[in-house]
């Protein structure tokens, strides 16, 4: 009750949220997608999931990959972009619980600080804080606050959760507590009337629930999008490249999408130039290194144009008119924390009938219609949580446009997200076959 309270806050940020509370309560949840959306069933890493998968395909010889080097063409699928589509929307979402969705957040740690009142959670200066629960950082906070002793970790309810300090008798000692608490910090006077002095150590919250980190994920295919799927962030080879890059898959695509051009060559056609010019002075193995280069960034030019324009489109459109192949994602999905909560709160309402109250038969003496649900601030408080998150993913939100899918009953646009059968259903194609026939140095490859 108390977190969801501390969320009031927050709804400064929208309307009232009475106002929705009976359509939140009647919201269908029927097609939603499932948890497997979000990560991986079994908990494994994103890469062995996924390279497991590209091993199950025949993609992959093993999941740790075919060597150094540049890939074969012919290993480079269809299938191997749906499974980086697929690995970049689970990514966001492993990156939103935890707070980490931009550079600055891998290079900044959050903001610690000691409250001497209340809680971390009631959002007292200005941006959401959690308790910390880390040991170490823990001991090591504590002891700049005059904590000698060893870090006493308990299951208290009168204390705060996570990390806190309790000075008391000219002595400060550090807890930490396992348990979720109500507890507050504050002052008080304890045995023989010496004050006694308990603060909390709470740091800046960057994550998103699991709803907002499932919904706001860019990879997922809003209505606006819809016939422009090339355009939309799950096409991005540049996100694909990013994720070989960073060693999280060992995908051929994504791998090939690394290359390079050397910008000694400013064309293919000066490339092949050099090639010649070499292999007229005797330098066959240089010109055959060359010649190698110049098909590398071929293999990438035409892959980049396959991926916006064929195979990424062709997998939202065989995954949307295939039973099972894809999914809806609105604002609150069932299997997540606030979907869960809903469903509480429907059960508890007699599942969440929006019929207004009783029309006929006893009316309250006073005239006044009928009272309100007990739980009405549970609900308000509840809806605040959404509308805060909302407010913190507002700069995650992809570029506006038509809405020509529904919405579910906070006005957001119902997504369609890919799932695991998605890249089961598409008929399989190799970037071998789109290069066979083309030209070998088209003057626009690599151009600066």
């Amino acid at each position: 009750m108390a977190a969801l309270a501390s969320a009031a806050f927050l709804l400064l940020l929208q309307a009232p949220a009475a106002v929705r509370v009976d359509t939140l309560l009647g919201e269908e949840s029927t097609g939603d997608c499932g948890p497997e959306v979000a990560a991986p069933p079994s908990g494994e890493p994103l890469r062995e999931y996924f390279d497991s998968a590209r091993v199950r395909y025949g993609i992959l010889k093993s999941a740790d990959g075919d060597g150094d080097g540049p890939v074969d063409p012919a290993t480079c699928t269809k299938r191997d972009v749906c499974l980086l589509m697929r690995q970049l929307d689970m990514d966001f979402y492993a990156r939103a619980r935890k707070g980490l969705l931009t550079d600055s957040d891998y290079d900044v740690p959050p903001t610690l600080s000691w409250h001497e009142a209340g809680r971390c959670e009631d959002m007292s200066r200005g941006y959401r804080e959690a308790p910390v629960t880390d040991a170490d950082k823990c001991r090591e906070e504590a002891t700049k606050q005059g904590a000698k002793d060893e870090l006493k970790v308990v299951s208290k309810s009168t204390l705060p959760s996570g990390c806190s300090v309790e000075k008391h008798a000219g002595k400060t000692v550090a807890y930490m507590n396992k348990q979720q608490t109500d507890a507050t910090a504050g002052t008080s006077y304890g045995k023989g009337g010496l004050l006694q002095k308990v603060m909390q150590l709470c740091t800046m919250d960057r994550s998103l629930s699991e709803g907002a980190a499932a919904y706001y994920s860019p990879y997922k295919l809003k209505p606006s999008m819809e016939g422009r799927e090339a355009a939309s962030t799950s096409c991005s080879f540049g996100m694909m490249a990013y994720l070989s890059q960073l060693r999280e898959t060992m995908s051929p695509c994504a791998k090939i999408l690394t290359y390079r051009p050397d910008p000694r060559f400013p064309s293919a056609s000066d490339a092949l130039e050099a090639a010649g010019r070499l292999e007229t002075q005797g330098e066959d193995a240089a010109a055959a290194a060359v010649r190698q280069y110049v098909e590398t960034v071929r293999q990438k030019s035409v892959l980049m144009d396959t991926i916006a324009n064929r195979w990424c489109p062709d997998t939202w459109a065989r995954a949307k008119a295939t039973a099972g192949a894809s999914c809806k994602a609105p604002r609150v999905m069932a299997w997540t924390e606030e979907g869960k909560r809903l469903a509480e709160l429907r059960a508890e309402q007699g599942g969440g009938d929006k019929g207004g109250g009783r029309k006929g038969g006893r009316q309250p003496a006073d005239g006044l219609g009928f009272g309100g649900p007990g739980n009405a601030e549970l609900l308000s408080g509840l809806d605040a949580l959404l509308a805060g998150e909302d407010a913190l993913a507002a700069g995650l939100r992809e570029s506006g446009g038509r809405n020509d899918g529904g919405s579910d009953s906070r006005g957001r646009p119902v997504k369609v997200a890919l799932n695991d059968a998605s890249c089961e259903a598409l008929g399989d194609e190799t970037l071998a076959s789109r290069l066979r026939g083309g030209p070998d140095a088209p003057p626009s490859y690599f151009r600066n």
